[in-house]
This record gives C-alpha cells, structure tokens and sequence, in this order.
C-alpha cells in the first residue's frame, strides 16, 4: 500500500520486495536473493536488476534518489524504507468460518451499505524429440469478455507477520513507507481417493484438474499450473513446504471416498502463511450429485477468496460444463489417462473415454478439446500425420461448441504450434500472456512459436519470463532447456533439466531429457545412468532412442540397433527412429541391406511428415541424408537443397549436410558443413565418438574441429 492505495504486484516482485524488507536495514546480497526469491536457478545478476526496475517502478521509486530501494555496486540491494512487522494479533484457536453465500450475492444490508465494487538429431544422436519433455499444454487465460475485480481476502482474526508497516505512531502510511499485501495465489493438489475398494483416483485427480481449469479462468487470480501441483501427489510434504515450493500462497487438498452409490468429497482451503484452514466443506451426496458438488466446490472456495465477479462472468465460470452425469465422469476418467505419464496406451485409453463421454453428451465441448489434445499430443509422439486431420476435427467441434473455453484455446494453441503453424500459435499465446501476465505455459508457448518463426532472441525471452513468473513450474523450466538444447547450448541446459528431476522426480522424460543434454555435452556415463533411470520409470521411445546412442557412440551397434528397435515398436510411424536404427545398421557389415531398408522406411515416413509441415528444414535434411544412404543421389540433392534454402540456424541441418557430402566423397564441402555446426553449438565432442567420420580423422581441419572439445565448455 502507498498513499492509502493497494499497489498490485506480481508473484516475484512481491517475494523480492518481501526478502529486502526482512532484511531491512541490512544488504541482500545477489546470491541471496537469487536463492531466496528464484530457489533452484541459474540466473544473472541482470534478471535481479530488472525485476528490482518492476518493483521501484510499482512503487514510484527514484533508483537516483530512492526512498525504498538502494543498490549497492558489486554487492546488491537494501531496503531503505523505515520497516517493522505487524504485531501479531492471532488467537489461541481460530474461530470457526461461518458458511459463505455465492460470492456475487450481498444482502440487503450490504447492498444498502456498500459502496461501489473496487475496480537431437544426427545419426544415432539424441532425436529432438527425444529431447522434448512432455507436450507444452499452454494455459491461455483471460478468454471470457467481462470485468474481473479482486477484493482483499477473507478476513480472519490473526494478522501475518510477513506483512510490514509504519511505526504503530504514524497515523497513516508515510511517504517513505510501503504496506504489501500478497497476489492472490493458489495451487489445487490431487484429491486423495479414500474409497475402500480403491479405484477412484481418476475422480480426485479429475475434480481438481476441473477446479484448477475453472479458478484460471479469473483474471487476477493466479492458479499454480496443474502439472506443478500434481508433483506432489503422493509425497509426504508439509502444506507450507508446498505452497513455498509452488510460490503460492493457499493450498486446496482434500479426499474422495465412493462406496457404491454414495460419495462424500471434502476439500479444505488452508492458509500456508499461517497455517489455518481458512474454509473447510464436506459434501456427502448420491453419486448423481457429483456435477453439483464439483459447482460447490468451486464457488466455495472463491468466496473464500473474496473473489468479486461481475454477474456475467460469475455465471461463466461457475456453470456446469455438461448436465450429463455420465459424459462428465468418463470427461475426467479422459483427462486422468490424458495427463498420464506419456504412451501410447495412455493416450489410446484418454481417446476412448472423451468418446464415451460424447456418446453420452454430444455437445460437450470439452470432451472435442480433449480429443483434439490427445491427437496432437500422439502426432508430437508419433508423427503419425493422420492424427492432425483427425485434432482439427475435434478442435473445430469444440469451437463451434464453446469458442470461449480456455481448454479448447489449449489444444488449438498445442495444435497449430506441433503442425508448424506458429504465426496462428503466436496470436493464441500472446493474447494469453496479455490477458494474464503471470501465465507461464503461455510463455511457453509463445516461446515455441517464435522459435518456430526463427526469432530466437524473442523466443529466448519468452521462456525466461515463463521462468521467472513461475520458479518452481517444472514446464518452464523444461522448455527452456529444451530450447537451449536446440540451439546447442548442452551444457546450460542440463542444470534446468537436473533441477526437473527434482520437482517431480517420479517423471522418465525430466530423466531422458537430463540424459540427452549430458550426452551431447560429452557425458556419455552420467547420460547412460540418466536413461536408465528413465526406462526404469516407463519404457518410452525416446528413453529406447538416446539409450541406442549411447551405445552408438562407445561403438557397440548391435546394442544401440536392439535399442532404436524398439523405439521403432513404440513409434513405428516416426521417422527418426527409423533412421536412427539404419544408422546403427550401417556400421555393421553383414547388416548392410537392412539398413538401406530401414532408410527407405525411414524417407517413406519422412515425406509424410512434410506433408503436415513443409517448412521443417531439418525433416528435409534428414530426408536428403536417407535418400543418399538408400541409394538415391539425385533426390538427395534435391531435398538437401529444399532444406537450405529454408533458411535455418538449426545446427542437425548443417550436421546432415556433412553427412550427405561425405556420401557424395566431397570431403571439403562436409568440413564447411561441420564447421557452421561447430560454430552454431555443436558439441565437437561427438565428432570425435561419430564413426561416420572416420574418413577426415586425418585432415588438419578436422583435427582443429576436434580440439575445441578440449576448450572449456560454454554455457
């Protein structure tokens, strides 16, 4: 507060303004507030200073003349605001929350007394799919028209001591003095199932995956991203390690318990600042009475919030999404399987429920966009190109249906951006950002849209900020190393992917993605205990694939070709497995002929996924590169040519293109290749383990390539 006025302030600059003030008079170093305010992150000091500019500009600060915040040169900041906590005014046992009406509803008394409302590719080299975590879901906000205006919270009789102020003698806030009061923040954990038979899992996770999808449809509200909150399913962690660990302020748990007919669902709303239940409900009903209770839940726990709505958005967010009890339980059975840890059957089984769900209620429109996520999801998986005409089936339904939906903008978003579309990507997720600054999945995605668009500075921000508004989201930080590995930069990505592992440690793709990066920085070993830690998780094709080149690169090819084949019996339509699996072929001698079998298989494929997406330089490339293994020079050319006139940074395209020279016995033309690969990020370390290189292991050019491996690596 300054001057009387709430000052707003996003989840990081109230969490730096909050450490320099419990500090106060005293310097927070950078590394201080690096731990404290962006636990777990490699940032610089640069990202400090900027988001000290957000704050000083929040409060009308002077850096020249500051009255609240002082840098110190070379050291950090310090709070020189005069600064005390609260007195602490909590009682022996909280009193008891009294049940809350609907939130846009007031009394006489109050209408009458209230004022008005307050406003990796190379042969054998890790696959870039393989690199990529779980498909990037973007969380598109702000869709429904309207007026979204936030109140204080509920009030409860104990203050927080993390609040400051004046001296108690001052009559009002000084000029020099700053009262903050925090975003509203909060995360939905899975609901525990508590059935005595078992089985319903799928309806704790899905009531609190609905929840999630209906608070993040409020503007002004930030709702921690429902995969970040479900890392804690299962772990034995306190409600404030919780809430600390997603920056969030309250935390909503509760159970489920389903015996035959009868279903009792409790929820709570806890406080992690102090520790108290702020609201708490049991709703023990008929299983026909679930559609009611999940519309209870969520006003309940708003009200709770002190969330005020105008009537018209009120009635968006609350309404029920289908008056079909049965479409609505096979809709969250869907998104269970849907979310699932990633495979085939997962996705096969999330299909089958959405479709029953639409047997049940053909005009709901979440179960189209939860279609049109599951074949995206499974052409990003697969490259099976029928699966897009099939998503842009469902995705269309669900417009025609619902165009104001945040799920079905998702899956159009997830759609365009796996079909190569990113211009109509880029326009969903900048809206999304606009709408809600804090969004981090539409960071995200507007990241991948304008990498997509070649515009690596921009995309390069975008996923920082995705990072910097949500910390402990383990998507973003994901998807900034997985455009940091496109790029070639190997070795600042595998602190991003290690700092996965942690979040959710129970996840085979933060593993394979970690294993990736440290094989192309040239730990071959770490890679190999990563990979194997992820296949003990689930066996996925890209665990299979990067598993292979590893054995591909300690020259043991008939264990990488046992590999890559069964990746290719998880993705028998992707044709990079194909690829990967003749590459390893190749080396061996009486293996020939398979391999030029594998490589047609491999550019059958190939051309289909140009169908979908025609500007993927690197799909070109390899094409080129399989034509030329199979005997077809001529296309090769052609292909290769295609590929390179797109235009790209890719560093694989310029790796193919040495390969496909070497085919040619053009030893020169493969160098000039190589070194543009060398220079855009290409690790020279596995030039030295690709066989496929053997013929230029006496050239002095390429023994210069070769003694960059020995450089220390660059972040």
């Amino acid at each position: 507060m300054r001057g009387g006025s709430d000052i707003p302030l996003p989840h990081l600059s109230f969490e730096l303004l909050l450490t320099l003030a419990r500090a106060a008079p005293d310097v927070v170093s950078f590394d201080q507030l690096t731990a404290r305010v962006w636990p777990g992150l490699v940032i610089t000091p640069e990202t400090i200073s900027q988001r000290v500019k957000l704050v000083r500009d929040a409060l009308g600060d002077d850096p020249h003349a500051p009255r609240y915040i002082a840098g110190v040169r070379g050291s950090g900041y310090r709070m020189v605001a005069s600064v005390r906590p609260l007195a602490d005014r909590r009682r022996s046992s909280p009193e008891p929350v009294q049940p809350l009406q609907p939130y846009w509803v007031k009394t006489e008394a109050e209408s009458a007394s209230a004022g008005p409302a307050t406003a990796a590719a190379g042969p054998a080299a890790p696959v870039p799919q393989a690199a990529s975590a779980a498909p990037a879901v973007p969380r598109a906000a702000g869709w429904a028209g309207g007026i979204v205006v936030i109140a204080a919270l509920l009030a409860v009789p104990w203050a927080i001591s993390h609040f400051w102020r004046a001296p108690r003698g001052d009559s009002a806030a000084g000029a020099d003095t700053v009262v903050v009061q925090p975003p509203r923040t909060v995360a939905v954990l899975p609901l525990v199932d508590l059935s005595p038979a078992g089985g319903n899992a799928y309806l704790g996770d899905g009531l609190a995956q609905e929840l999630t999808a209906r608070l993040t449809r409020i503007r002004g509200l930030r709702v921690a991203a429902r995969t970040s909150a479900f890392a804690f399913r299962d772990r034995n962690s306190d409600v404030h390690t919780i809430a600390q660990t997603l920056g969030v302020r309250h935390i909503v748990e509760g159970s489920v318990l389903r015996e035959g007919d009868h279903l009792r669902v409790t929820a709570q709303l806890v406080d992690s600042a102090s520790g108290y239940t702020v609201w708490s409900q049991t709703y023990d009903r008929t299983w026909q009475d679930l559609l009611a209770i999940e519309d209870d839940l969520t006003r309940s726990i708003m009200g709770a919030l002190q969330v005020v709505l105008t009537s018209d958005i009120a009635q968006h967010v609350t309404q029920a999404p289908t008056t079909h009890l049965a479409a609505f339980d096979r809709y969250l059975t869907g998104l269970a399987k849907l979310h699932a840890p990633s495979g085939a059957a997962h996705l096969e089984q999330a299909e089958e429920s959405f479709r029953q769900a639409l047997a049940e209620d053909p005009k709901f429109a979440l179960a189209y966009a939860g279609l049109c996520q599951r074949y995206a999801m499974g052409y990003e998986q697969t490259r099976d190109a029928a699966l897009v005409g099939k998503a842009e089936g469902a995705c269309n339904q669900a417009l025609k249906l619902d165009d104001s939906l945040r799920e079905v903008s998702d899956a159009l978003g997830h759609l365009y951006l796996v079909s190569g579309r990113n211009a109509q990507a880029e326009a969903i997720f900048r809206a999304a950002v606009t709408a809600d600054p804090d969004d981090a999945d539409g960071y995200t995605g507007l990241g991948e849209a304008l990498d997509g668009q070649r515009r690596s500075a921009e995309a390069e921000r975008a996923f920082r900020q995705a990072v910097e508004v949500e910390p402990s989201y383990w998507g973003a930080q994901t998807e900034l190393g997985n455009f940091l590995f496109r790029h070639g930069r190997f070795v600042a990505a595998a602190p991003l992917y290690r700092r996965v592992t942690e979040l959710i440690p129970a996840s085979p793709t933060s593993y394979n993605n970690l294993g990736a990066a440290l094989e192309m920085s040239g730990d071959f070993s770490g890679a190999a205990a990563a990979f194997e830690r992820s296949l003990a998780l689930a066996p996925t094709r890209s665990a299979y694939s990067n598993s292979g080149t590893v054995y591909y690169f300690l020259a043991r090819y008939a264990d990488a070709a046992h590999m890559f084949a069964r990746a290719t019996d998880l993705a028998a339509a992707d044709h990079r497995v194909w690829g990967n699996l003749a590459d390893a072929l190749w080396q061996i001698d009486s293996r020939r002929a398979e391999a030029r079998d594998a490589y047609r298989r491999a550019s059958e494929l190939a051309r289909r996924s140009l169908e979908v997406n025609p500007q993927d330089a690197l799909t070109w490339m390899q094409l080129a590169f399989y034509s030329a293994r199979a005997g077809d020079a001529d296309h090769a050319g052609q292909y290769a040519s295609r590929a390179l006139a797109l235009g790209t940074d890719d560093v694989y395209v310029q790796y193919y293109a040495a390969l496909i020279a070497l085919e040619r016995h053009d030893p020169p033309a493969a160098l000039k290749a190589l070194d543009e690969a060398v220079r855009g990020g290409f690790p020279p370390q596995m030039l030295r383990a690709a066989p496929d290189f053997n013929s230029l292991r006496g050239d002095p050019r390429f023994r210069q390539l070769l003694a960059q491996a020995d450089k220390p690596p660059e972040g």
